[in-house]
């Protein structure tokens, strides 16, 4: 039998009560002896890396496991690294189910994504869940409940000898259990054309839409791979400098 990890500590972007954080609860039960829960009062989602400053932020202690921040996604990181665990950093940082997929252009708006970043930042495994059509029906996290602990422990048992950084994005369907040939290492799609713009009645406001996508589909994508009906499990960088740039002009 696999040693449970000794601590854990989860988030997400859509709140202390969302279906989708109580289904990673259960699921991180399996994984880990410690669950430590600090997600945020109300929905963030789309807040990227916001964090909040010259601002007092309020917390509420529920359990000895369990904390609610009236802040961000990464308000509650900094609040959990830099406090709870101030002297030992927790095993393994889980982030989500978020409720939709976080694919392609998204994960830069993403709050689920932003939360598992500050944790690879510090050099603990950080890994972001989505469920693409996940809502308030506790049915739509069927594939994620199924299928998200054996691609948790497919993921650290791999070897790559670096913090791990990956955000996974299941499929709507609700099949059982899926294999590992299921699972598709993907790069994230480039799908984004514009944005939906409505304007007040009084053209003095307006209000963003859906995002508007190109049709064509980019190969090995995660978005193509939720086409497909497999589990997009993507790398992420904690860096974003574009080294090949920086090399050309040092040739130049």
């Amino acid at each position: 039998m696999k040693k449970k990890l000794n601590n854990i500590l989860i988030t997400n972007d859509d709140g202390f009560d969302a279906i989708g954080i109580k289904v990673l609860v259960e699921i991180a039960e399996k994984l880990g002896e410690n669950i430590y829960v600090v997600s945020p009062k109300n929905n963030q989602s789309a807040k990227s890396k916001s964090i909040t400053i010259r601002n007092n932020i309020k917390f509420e202690k529920i359990s000895k496991y369990n904390w609610i921040i009236d802040g961000t996604p990464t308000d509650c990181m900094i609040f959990a690294l830099n406090h709870i665990f101030k002297s030992n950093k927790p095993n393994l940082i889980l982030s989500g189910i978020n409720a939709g997929s976080n694919v392609g252009d998204e994960v830069s708006y993403s709050g689920t994504v932003a939360a598992a970043w500050e944790g690879a930042v510090r050099g603990i495994n950080s890994i972001a869940l989505s469920q693409y059509g996940g809502d308030n029906d506790i049915y739509s996290y069927k594939n994620s409940k199924n299928n998200a602990l054996n691609v948790l422990n497919y993921l650290l048992d791999l070897n790559i000898g670096i913090p791990k950084f990956y955000n996974v994005n299941f499929p709507f369907i609700f099949s059982e259990i899926m294999k590992s040939k299921d699972y598709l290492f993907t790069k994230l799609a480039s799908q984004k054309k514009a944005d939906e713009i409505i304007l007040s009645k009084y053209n003095n406001s307006f209000s963003i839409g859906r995002m508007i996508n190109h049709d064509e589909c980019l190969l090995d994508s995660d978005l193509e791979s939720l086409k497909k009906n497999k589990i997009s499990i993507t790398p992420l960088l904690l860096n974003l400098t574009d080294n090949l740039v920086i090399n050309n002009l040092k040739l130049s």
